[in-house]
């Protein structure tokens, strides 16, 4: 769901989400992980140790939030609650500071932070956090291995990875799809049992995201212009489409919450948008993101879908536009 390395180096957590906690499908059908559109976005201030608050109805920062202050003791049941899409739940936020080995456990009601949790690997990178909120997803690039992270019952596993974690995403029946970026790689992890299939896509393979439908998975990469569609309703899944796209540096990818569309980042000289079309796995529309050179870690919705936000890391620069193909409007939040 969430990019947050570049060049091989973990720079900490970038952005988070805080949205409700998405509902099991009343038809009982199982899904991929679909969490309500966001309510906030976190976003971490560059150069300091702080993170901002993006509220979407006020449309600005609404707080500022200090990781570095020695948290107050948690009041009781706080590290129970459960997590919500993309590192948050309701109440909490879970935050992985730049370059730390911790979880942050933010109150969304104060805006402060009430606890942090060490976690038993090394150089973590984004939370993924399963549709029922009750599980983390954290790659650790040092460490080429993935923690499942139990919040009920307080437990770490770890599961070890044959290459460089990047990005993951929640797939059907239990499977857990991560780049391997070093490599040609989607890892299809078995949550229960740990076993790892691997699916052959292009080089160095960046961001991974799966359709609402639970259908489809679409992957990005780092040195090519292409994006692949795996089908994963066939056993085993695979690589059905390889999609030209015009720019290399796929540095993030997410599905609309329409199911229509696929959005695909692309960073740095490339700062663009790919919006490709479910249906018919072709492009759309190709979209221009302005400043040049900044690097997009989130593409994130607004709660009514009629919006699409394009986050950067290492900048407080997003662009906003009218999905699928309007024209995106940069700003600066440290202007408002």
């Amino acid at each position: 769901m969430a990019y947050f390395w570049r060049n091989g180096i973990s720079g900490g957590l970038v952005l988070a989400v805080l949205s409700s906690v998405a509902m099991p499908d009343p038809s009982g059908a199982e899904t991929a992980s679909s969490p309500r559109p966001p309510s906030k976005i976190f976003l971490e201030i560059p150069h300091t140790d702080s993170i901002a608050v993006f509220d979407f109805e006020a449309h600005r920062v609404i707080r500022r939030i200090d990781l570095g202050s020695e948290p107050p003791p948690p009041e009781e049941g706080a590290r129970e609650t459960p997590a919500g899409p993309s590192g948050s739940g309701g109440r909490y936020v879970y935050w992985i500071r730049h370059n730390g080995n911790e979880l942050s456990v933010i109150d969304t009601t104060g805006y402060k932070v009430v606890g942090r949790i060490p976690l038993r690997e090394k150089g973590p990178g984004n939370v993924t956090v399963a549709r029922d909120g009750q599980t983390l997803y954290i790659p650790h690039y040092q460490a080429k291995a993935l923690t499942i992270f139990d919040l009920k019952e307080k437990k770490q596993r770890v599961i070890p990875l044959p290459g460089f974690p990047g990005d993951v995403a929640i797939a059907p029946h239990g499977t857990l799809l991560v780049t391997s970026r070093d490599s040609s790689q989607l890892l299809a992890v078995d949550e229960a049992t740990g076993h790892i299939r691997a699916v052959e896509v292009g080089r160095n393979p960046v961001g991974v995201a799966v359709t609402p439908d639970g259908s489809q998975a679409y992957v990005s990469h780092d040195t090519e212009a292409a994006v692949e569609v795996i089908d994963l309703t066939a056993v085993p899944v695979h690589v059905v489409r390889r999609i030209k796209v015009k720019a290399a540096g796929g540095s993030a990818v997410a599905a609309g919450p329409d199911g229509k569309y696929i959005y695909v980042a692309h960073c740095c000289a490339n700062s663009s948008l790919t919006v490709i079309s479910v249906e018919t796995m072709s492009v759309t529309c190709e979209l221009s993101l302005a400043p040049k050179g900044l690097d997009p870690a989130r593409i994130v919705f607004s709660p009514g879908g009629d919006e699409v936000f394009v986050l950067n890391s290492g900048s407080m620069n997003i662009s906003s536009f009218r999905p699928p193909c309007g024209n995106p409007v940069a700003e600066n939040l440290f202007d408002q």
